[in-house]
């Protein structure tokens, strides 16, 4: 009796040990588990919703943009045709019918200007554009015409519903005119509001996500609760829920700022994550919601099946133990032949029946303790090959995102006929940080570029994305090659490391003349081929590298292109090129090479160099990107 008793206290102690220790362990590699993935969720649906933002804002901002780039064409025809009315007429007439993102064109004069009676909308109705006559009474006291006519400045408006032309709901661009220093009236160029709407409105996230716009004053735009649009601002909402955070995102989100946030039981939003940017063109703010469950979901039901799992395996193991345990009969000395077995590598050597024996106990426990050990270590290397798989998918949706940053290859780049332009960029590796671009700043100019930023991979590619979208915002409202590479370098210094600095070699192109303006920031010199195969070298620099000194002053330099001459720009990847012999090409290896070009286009130019710098290589692996822009300028 005394031995059963002391048998049963045994798998008793073994079973109580095992219970504490497996329950602190389960627990330790839940909690643990939990905050990693945790971590990693949070961080993927941060990528995930801020990807998501940027492509809607990126479509919003295209049609915005292309208001604006309409904007500057009707202003250059109203100064060109101001008093020739039938034939302005005619140009309102056939920019409205012709772009789907122009609803209509309204010129509207004060009733004090000398144009007085003049006043005329154009809009498009029914695939038709439609002239319709307006009086002072009409609009001097909207807001459309007021707010820009007494501040002078151009002005994007709140939605409104146009009850005289449209019959829809639209936002309107207005822009003062004038006439001998004096406001005269005010151009109006109307954009559909349900266009934005429509981009706005299907997206969808997880099961219960959602977007919507909020409009320079907090106005909610879009919303799928319909009792929330143009009823609601963000800031009433804030105020009937007495809700202090609401309020103060509100700020933040006509304020232009980006922040993805956590609502925690909003009586609005309820327990969710808001992320939100701004539209630059017009400050409005795009929010995207997505309940916090839809993001924790997984994980909860990931701890569900682990601790079920923890548990089976705690009951397994118990019931294993004690009946082994009440099992022991044989003798220490078998034991220890046994476990001289297992020290000689013997693995499958099974153990003895022994009695109470703390040592075997011991030695069991250990084993089992391998054993779950090396199931923990298979299940980590199944998770690091799942993650390595999901990088390396990451990484070649990267590079098709680089290429289509690359402005396609065409006879005459955006219809433009006194250029041909032909550019070819080969990474490396799979992704790199080299970049290409070229498209027209107005009629007249025309702009292209060239940038190197030390290093490869993901960053280096990201801040080719940044530097490829801000020219093309910068060179806006910029017209030097100067200031555009000192907003570009400022912009920089502020987003990037000082550790990834960007060569760069900006030019802007009079189409009319040939004038050529141009900076070289740190970047390899600009190479002028004429139509006879003489070349000049451009060495002249005008900057350090960007991104590493802000506020830094960029000059430019000038020159006049004759017909038929062509610009041949690379990066360092060419003269860096190395052959067997481990020689580089260098810059004379170039001379060389355009010495013997017998090309009469750009796109045989590029191939020409590409191709005998690949035979310089002798299939050396590439170890820097290659990048080559040619432009052949016809006058």
């Amino acid at each position: 009796m005394k031995q059963r008793q002391e048998k049963r206290g045994m798998a008793y102690q073994i079973i109580v040990f095992i219970f504490i220790s497996l329950i602190l362990v389960f627990a330790a590699f839940i909690g643990i588990t939990r905050i990693l993935f945790s971590h990693i969720m949070m961080d993927n649906a941060k990528e995930t919703v801020s990807h998501l933002a940027n492509e809607t804002i990126y479509q919003i901002e295209n049609r915005l943009t292309k208001v604006l780039d309409i904007s500057r064409t009707i202003l250059i025809l109203y100064h060109n045709n101001h008093f020739e009315r039938k034939k302005l007429d005619a140009l309102l007439h056939d920019l409205v019918y012709e772009f789907e993102t122009l609803e209509a064109v309204t010129i509207a004069y004060a009733p004090s200007s000398y144009q007085k009676g003049y006043s005329r909308t154009i809009f498009h109705s029914q695939n038709k554009a439609i002239y319709r006559e307006l009086q002072p009474a009409d609009y001097q006291y909207l807001d459309w015409f007021q707010i820009p006519f007494e501040l002078e400045s151009k002005y994007w408006t709140e939605p409104w519903y146009d009850a005289n032309a449209t019959k829809e709901t639209v936002i309107s661009y207005c822009i003062p005119l004038f006439a001998e220093g004096k406001c005269i009236g005010i151009m109006r160029l109307d954009t559909e509001l349900s266009a934005l709407q429509k981009i706005v409105s299907p997206l969808k996230l997880k099961h219960s996500g959602y977007a919507f716009l909020v409009s320079s004053i907090g106005t909610i735009i879009t919303h799928p609760a319909d009792s929330l649009t143009f009823n609601e601002s963000i800031f009433s909402l804030a105020e009937a829920t007495n809700d202090k955070q609401l309020r103060q995102i509100g700020k933040k989100m006509i304020n232009g700022d980006i922040d993805f946030v956590h609502l925690q039981n909003n009586a609005v939003f309820g327990d969710s994550w808001l992320y939100y940017a701004p539209l630059i063109t017009n400050n409005w703010s795009l929010g995207i919601v997505i309940a916090h469950e839809d993001i924790v979901g997984d994980l909860n039901l990931l701890l569900i099946i682990q601790t079920l799992f923890s548990v089976i395996i705690f009951l397994t193991i118990s019931l294993i133990v004690y009946y082994r345990t009440l099992s022991i009969s044989r003798p220490i000395r078998l034991f220890m032949e046994v476990a001289n077995k297992i020290g000689q590598g013997d693995f499958d050597a099974k153990l003895p029946s022994t009695g109470n024996s703390y040592e075997i106990d011991r030695l069991i426990l250990a084993f089992e303790t391998m054993q779950e050990s090396l199931k923990e270590y298979i299940q980590n290397l199944e998770i690091t090959i799942e993650e390595k798989n999901r990088i390396e998918a990451e990484v070649k949706i990267a590079s098709e995102i680089q290429r289509k940053l690359i402005p396609e290859n065409t006879l005459h780049p955006y219809g433009i006929q006194e250029l041909r332009c032909y550019g070819i960029l080969e990474p490396a590796g799979d992704i790199g940080g080299d970049l290409y671009d070229f498209f027209p700043v107005d009629k007249s100019h025309f702009l292209f570029v060239i940038a190197d930023v030390t290093g490869k991979g993901i960053v280096a590619s990201m801040t080719m994305t940044m530097v490829s979208t801000y020219l093309r915002t910068v060179s806006t409202y910029h017209y030097t090659t100067g200031e555009i590479m000192q907003n570009l370098n400022n912009f920089l210094c502020k987003q990037t490391s000082a550790s990834n600095f960007v060569t760069a070699l900006l030019g802007i192109l009079n189409l009319k003349n040939g004038k050529l303006e141009f900076s070289n920031a740190g970047h390899t010199p600009l190479i002028i081929r004429n139509i006879d195969n003489d070349y000049k070298i451009i060495s002249e620099t005008h900057s350090s590298p960007l991104g590493v000194f802000a506020n830094m002053v960029i000059g430019s330099a000038a020159i006049t292109l004759e017909k038929g001459d062509e610009i041949i720009l690379f990066t360092d990847g060419i003269t860096e090129t190395m052959n067997p012999a481990e020689d580089f090409l260098e810059l004379k290896g170039l001379e060389n090479i355009i010495t013997e070009l017998n090309s009469t286009n750009p796109e045989q130019t590029a191939v020409q160099i590409l191709q005998k710098v690949h035979s310089f290589a002798q299939n050396t692996p590439q170890k820097d990107d290659i990048t080559i822009l040619v432009i052949d300028y016809k006058k």
